[in-house]
Parts: structure tokens; sequence; C-alpha cells
């Protein structure tokens, strides 16, 4: 599979039936795999803790989600994928795991949160099969995270949803990948949060058109004023440092 190197993150050329069909050979396997994703955010992240770029050094999949990595690799001279947001399709995911009966589980946010999310996927999904959840609000040191890891692992689902926020889904799912027997596991952000109304998406305009990052920073300024504000410029500096000067492999 084409990658495309952004500020030293090796980011995959795929679309989404290809996206799935890749979660189909990985979960086939039997054995833990990483599929997460970059936007400039996490990029950003990334270039400012080695340990989370080794993490998405070492994934099996890392797609593009955000229109300024799409923008980035157009100025590298690159072309990249399909933009996919979790959001945008969770759908077919769900309907995949149907066709190909695989079942799956859920961790992060609030407990409130992630039982809410895996009552309206099983309402619209009846025959998706769901093993369990978890919030994401435990000290991955700890007694707690052991505990969960053992009852994934008694469980065994075939793919596992993360919603825990970069970089601490990310970290989790590396740390788990050593302790788990099997199981896909993918990085989904705000996706729990944004499925059950809890937090409210920009409109479809919006995200189709490379807006999405404004209707965040205009819903909760103070939350994404760093992230946006500071965070998009100094991605845009970084991608132009490396058009000139490179970047270390």
């Amino acid at each position: 599979m084409d990658k495309v190197n952004i500020l030293g993150i090796p980011v995959d050329v795929i679309d989404r039936p290809q996206l799935l069909a890749m979660v189909g050979q990985l979960v086939e396997t039997k054995r833990p795999a990483l599929v997460n994703n970059v936007n400039a955010h996490a990029c950003n992240l990334a270039c400012a803790d080695p340990d989370f770029m080794k993490i998405l050094n070492a994934s099996d999949v890392v797609f593009c989600d955000g229109f300024g990595v799409k923008l980035a690799a157009r100025l590298l001279g690159k072309t990249l994928g399909d933009r996919m947001t979790p959001p945008d399709w969770i759908d077919d995911l769900f309907r995949f795991c149907i066709k190909k009966h695989y079942c799956v589980y859920f961790i992060g946010d609030t407990r409130d949160v992630v039982f809410r999310f895996k009552d309206a996927v099983h309402k619209k999904y009846p025959h998706l099969r769901i093993l369990g959840c978890h919030d994401g609000f435990f000290d991955m040191e700890q007694d707690g995270a052991l505990r969960i890891l053992n009852d994934i692992n008694r469980l065994k689902p075939d793919i596992i949803l993360t919603g825990m926020g970069m970089p601490r889904q990310e970290k989790w799912a590396w740390q788990a990948k050593g302790r788990l027997g099997q199981g896909t596991i993918i990085a989904t952000g705000a996706l729990f949060r944004w499925c059950t109304g809890v937090e409210r998406r920009a409109p479809d305009w919006m995200t189709q058109h490379g807006l999405e990052w404004l209707a965040r920073l205009a819903m909760a300024p103070r939350k994404h004023f760093k992230r946006y504000v500071i965070g998009l410029p100094l991605f845009l500096l970084r991608i132009l440092k490396q058009k000139v000067c490179g970047v270390k492999k």
C-alpha cells in the first residue's frame, strides 16, 4: 500500500472500501492490530511526543482524517485517499461487521456516554454482536486497566473501538496490543459523543468543505483555541519546512 510521509508519519493512501477490506484482513489474522487516523492536531501532537510518533509509525494502518492532512500532501506534491472521519464511515463498518459476523467492543468517554452509544448502536443494528463496553476514565497503570484487558481477552471481540481522545486512546491501544490475544483496535476520537448527541457536530456543508474546525472552534472557543488558532498555522509552517528541508524518516 502506498504511503505519504506527513511530518514523519506514514499515512496510507487508502479509500473507504480499501479501509474496510484492510480491517477485515487484520481481523482474520486473529492477532492484535492497530488502526489509527491523523489530522493536523495529531501530527502536531506526534511532533512533540516521540512515544505517540512511534505508535503511529508502528500502526498497521494510518489513514487521513482531516482536510489539513490532505492539503499538506498536496503541498508536498502527493495525493492521499479519502478523508475519513469516523462518524462518516462507522455505519459502513457496522454493516461490514454484520456481514462478516464480527463482534465488537467499545471503550472510551464517560460511563453514561459509552452505554448510550452501545444502546444506540444496538437499536440501529440489532444483529450486530456487541460484546461489551467500558468507560475511558481509568488509570492505565493500575489494576483497573488490567481488569479491562482481562475482560476483553475473555470476550474475544474482533474489533475494539476506542473513544478516549488523542493520544490517550492510541497509547492505551499500544499497551493493550502486547497483552491481547486478538482484536483490531480502531481509534475513533469523539465518535461516541457525536453519535449520541452529547456533542453537536458541524453541519454537513461545513464538514464536507474543510470547515469543521471552524464550527468546533465557534462552539467551544476556549477548549479548541490552542488546537486550531495556534495549531493549524503551526502545522502549515511544519509542512512548508518539510517541503523545503525534508523530514527525518
